[in-house]
C-alpha cells in the first residue's frame, strides 16, 4: 500500500494527463482479487500483476508492452 494515495489514483492521474497518458503503467500490487484486477486496468494501467511475482514474468510482461509501443510508433508515424 502507498502511503498517501493509493495507485489506482495514481494511474487515473497519470493517465488523465495529456503529458503522461501514454507512459505504461504496471501495477505490481497484493491486491489479487478479480475485482480489484479489472478496477486497476479499468482506470488506466497496462497490467496488473498482484504480489507475489515472478522477475521473469514481470520483465517478458515489460517487453511485452514496450513492443506493442514500437509496433504502434511504427503504425502511426506511417500516417
Amino acid at each position: 500500500m502507498l502511503p498517501e494515495v493509493d495507485g489506482i489514483e495514481i494511474c487515473r492521474t497519470l493517465k488523465g494527463d495529456a503529458a503522461t497518458k501514454h507512459i505504461p503503467i504496471v501495477m505490481l500490487t497484493a491486491k489479487a482479487e478479480e475485482a480489484d484486477v479489472v478496477v486497476g486496468l479499468q482506470n488506466g494501467a497496462d497490467d496488473y500483476i498482484p504480489k507475489p511475482f515472478s522477475p521473469k514474468v514481470l520483465v517478458a510482461r515489460i517487453k511485452a508492452i514496450t513492443r506493442r509501443m514500437a509496433d504502434f510508433a511504427i503504425i502511426f508515424r506511417g500516417r
